[in-house]
């Protein structure tokens, strides 16, 4: 496990102080309308461009991150795989060619229509779905979320979590990719958000603003919040810029199943 000094937290999250409909809908809005820019974030083109050192630490973590997803994959082969917030494919396409069937949830039709292009795999079935009223109706040996915890309002954590144990099967596990605290990771223009609010400021390439629910977790809170609600966090960091890993129902590793690893 790599740890980097630069992912250096401070205190544990508070609740934001405001996560109404309202927030939440923005958010849905803003990743709608960011679906044909999304991609320069991830490969860090256009605004999110921050010259070649930056850029290379970027790129390494990335394959780090990828790296373990892949062999973890390739490892436990899960039969049925959900993915949460699919958006537009950039771990689908590394999910679909490990396991058996993948069913890839997200509000956007538009980062679905993408992902589809990306992805073009039989084994993977599309379903619009509201993350924050979703329940699950059937059970899945991987449930798997990149980028999407974070959005994820503290005040929702506990339920979130809830439907993600209904939704393994025995001996099933979620594997977690997310945002460590790095401003670097952001766009140029992009308003440094106050981090233990949970609110952040985002704009699009034509300017118009969104607020959007992101919570930077600190590896040992987020464990702790984990643990009291019976799952074991496998999280690790990359040198800079994210957390990853799986995390495991602890009834699982009670009842004597092999723990993932990275």
């Amino acid at each position: 496990m790599r740890v980097a000094s630069r992912m250096t937290y401070h205190r544990p999250m508070v609740s934001p102080v405001d996560t109404d409909a309202a927030i939440l809908a923005e958010q849905v809005a803003y990743y709608r309308r960011r679906a044909g820019e999304y991609d320069e974030w991830w490969f860090r083109t256009g605004r999110y461009d921050r010259g070649g050192e930056l850029n290379a630490a970027w790129k390494a973590d990335a394959e780090i991150v990828e790296g373990a997803l892949c062999r973890w994959l390739d490892t436990r082969r899960p039969a049925r795989a959900l993915e949460l917030a699919c958006g537009t494919g950039l771990f689908t396409r590394w999910l679909a060619p490990r396991v058996g069937e993948l069913v890839a949830l997200d509000a956007s039709p538009e980062v679905q229509a993408i992902n589809r292009g990306r992805v073009a795999s039989a084994n993977v079935r599309y379903e619009l779905a509201d993350l924050f009223a979703w329940e699950p109706d059937a059970r899945y040996d991987l449930v798997f979320m990149s980028f999407w915890l974070s959005h994820v309002p503290v005040d929702r954590f506990d339920r979130f979590w809830e439907s993600v144990r209904a939704a393994l099967a025995p001996g099933g596990v979620a594997y977690v990719i997310d945002s460590g605290w790095d401003t670097t990771s952001m766009a140029r223009n992009h308003v440094r958000p106050q981090r233990e609010v949970g609110i952040a400021q985002r704009e699009l390439n034509d300017g118009s603003a969104f607020r959007i629910v992101k919570v930077y977790y600190e590896l040992t809170d987020l464990a702790q919040r984990l643990d009291a609600l019976g799952f074991r966090s496998g999280l690790v960091t990359t040198p800079r810029y994210f957390i990853h890993g799986p995390v495991t129902p602890q009834n699982a590793v009670a009842d004597g199943a092999k723990v993932p690893s990275q």
